[in-house]
């Protein structure tokens, strides 16, 4: 059976006109700044499936990075206060595979994206048939 496709996005550039830091930086080295940061999150996609969370990167190579939904353990959301204002957040996973913890930064709508990943994560596992111990 094919994998279907539930989200797939590129960071957003919006906090970025909204933050005075970003503006300074900016001014500071003649644009530099700027347009390092746009090809950076021009060229990250983040996708979601129903069966694995694939983490595209690079301006001149490409990197892809992908974890099964059932090895994810847990995900948080965190909002700046700009990128409250402009409907913008990060999600970070932590999971079993051999990834690091994984952020995925200025994402559109994010607290239903984290909504989505944690429920579908949970349905994989389920599916799978994993269990998770806790420790205490």
């Amino acid at each position: 059976m094919a994998e279907k496709k539930i989200w797939s996005e590129k960071a957003s550039m919006r906090d970025f006109y909204s933050t005075p830091i970003h503006w300074v930086l900016t001014f500071t080295t003649v644009g530099f700044y700027f347009l390092i940061i746009y090809l950076w999150r021009l060229n990250t996609r983040y996708s979601l499936t129903d069966e694995r969370l694939i983490i595209e990167t690079g301006i001149l190579s490409k990197h892809i990075d992908e974890i099964e939904l059932f090895r994810i353990k847990d995900t948080k959301l965190s909002q700046g206060l700009c990128q409250r204002f402009v409907g913008l957040g990060n999600i970070s996973v932590t999971s079993t595979d051999s990834t690091p913890d994984l952020v995925m930064i200025c994402l559109p709508n994010a607290k239903e994206k984290r909504e989505q990943l944690r429920t579908l994560s949970n349905a994989a596992r389920s599916k799978k048939g994993v269990r998770t111990l806790v420790h205490e």
